[in-house]
């Protein structure tokens, strides 16, 4: 086993100080045959407390330090105590569970890199006496006594708690080692109920409809949950936030919400997580797959294939019983052969008769209808002949274009999400 002694300055102490901190590291580095590595940083203060942020650019520089030694693990020093002040410090923010139970013993820092965090289950004087009687040098930090800090604050409360309630930090500390044990099997509940609200297994977009059926508790956690794996962390995601996005579905209200680093859309029955994405645009991988406006596929003659000038969309002749499942069925007879389709956008005034009925209806209410999200309509492709819509990619044949025998032709589209 390697060891690296990882220091980090952020620089907002004065240099004594951070060189008496780095000359105890050297010195508790010998002691353990680890190699040094000193990095320093930049803390940039935006919406977040100076504390958060030089949390976050810490644990930042930490992955990065691991990834740059070749280390899966980063172990920190966190105690007991500590752990009892995050429990209050989330109580006093009106935290709900997955705030109280937020410092667990592992978790992952960054891709293939775990943070462990040992010591929690011993109290701060333990671990004092515990290096004294070592003799291993050590330094202090002179800032823990600046009570302008909530942490410094509150871990005064907390000595004086223990004052008169001797145990309570060890009680408060066992309280969230219970509560993360609850929080486990939540996480359980969430991903299942997450997974059955999905609308398929190749989209992470979910049905409103399931998720109307959720328990409020457990929908809000779902939509946490939504964000998160879209965004990769709920940072300025309050409950406000989530509980008005629960509350719009519960009452079946569409809309775009605030999500901290993503917003969420309502829109056609289907809750979509878009992250970092303040205007209302087409997702990345959406927008790969369409074909340029503008575009021509050919109708294919025999038993060739054709393909527009992207590869996005196929057209080939086959029969019913062979038709990819997904595919859009045309009717062959009602397209020429080698005739030339186009493919675009939809247009203001595009109007279609959808298969099956006999009266036209406006393209943007048929998409509307057909459970297209209201950022994909304007992007989602239009196979067209001449100034008739054959097909809407991915949704439906129109009239008179639909297959009506066994011999068809078969539109298929690249991707999954038009389906």
């Amino acid at each position: 086993m390697r060891l690296y002694a990882a220091y980090v300055d952020h620089g907002l102490r004065p240099r004594a100080a951070i060189s008496a901190d780095i000359a105890a590291v050297r010195a508790q580095a010998r002691h353990v045959a680890a190699r040094v590595v000193v990095a320093r940083i930049k803390v940039a203060v935006r919406k977040n407390s100076l504390e958060a942020a030089a949390r976050a650019a810490r644990y930042r520089e930490l992955a990065r330090i691991a990834a740059r030694v070749g280390a899966d693990t980063v172990v920190t020093g966190h105690h007991r105590d500590d752990l009892s002040e995050t429990v209050l410090l989330a109580l006093a923010r009106g935290s709900g569970l997955d705030g109280v139970a937020a410092l667990r013993r592992r978790r992952p820092l960054a891709a293939g890199i775990a943070l462990l965090r040992p010591l929690l289950r011993y109290g701060k004087d333990e671990l004092r006496e515990f290096v004294r009687a070592s003799g291993v040098p050590y330094a202090t930090d002179e800032t823990n006594d600046d009570m302008r800090l909530r942490r410094n604050a509150l871990r005064a409360l907390l000595r004086e708690l223990e004052q008169r309630m001797p145990g309570a930090s060890a009680a408060i500390a066992r309280s969230a080692a219970l509560l993360a044990a609850d929080r486990r099997v939540l996480d359980r509940v969430t991903d299942a109920a997450w997974q059955r609200a999905r609308r398929d297994r190749t989209s992470e977009e979910l049905s409103a409809r399931a998720l109307r059926a959720l328990d409020p508790p457990l929908l809000r956690r779902v939509i946490r949950y939504a964000v998160r794996r879209s965004a990769g962390d709920l940072r300025d995601f309050h409950f406000a936030h989530c509980d008005a996005i629960a509350r719009a579905i519960a009452q079946g209200r569409g809309g775009r919400f605030h999500a901290g680093r993503a917003s969420v859309e309502l829109s056609a029955g289907r809750l979509i997580v878009h992250p970092d994405a303040p205007g209302d645009r087409l997702p990345r991988r959406a927008r790969a797959a369409a074909p340029p406006d503008g575009s021509t596929i050919l109708v294919p003659r025999g038993g060739r294939v054709e393909r527009d000038s992207t590869g996005s969309i196929e057209l080939r002749r086959t029969t019913r019983a062979r038709a990819p499942r997904r595919a859009l069925l045309l009717d062959p007879d009602a397209l020429p052969e080698n005739a030339a389709l186009n493919i675009r956008a939809p247009r203001t005034g595009d109007t279609c008769v959808p298969s099956g009925r006999r009266q036209a209806t406006s393209l943007a209410r048929f998409l509307a209808k057909a459970g297209v999200p209201k950022h994909r309509r304007s992007d989602t492709p239009v196979l067209t002949l001449a100034d008739r819509i054959v097909a809407v990619v991915g949704v439906r044949v129109m009239e008179p274009f639909a297959a009506r025998g066994d011999r068809v032709l078969a539109l298929l589209w690249a991707g999954s999400q038009y389906s």
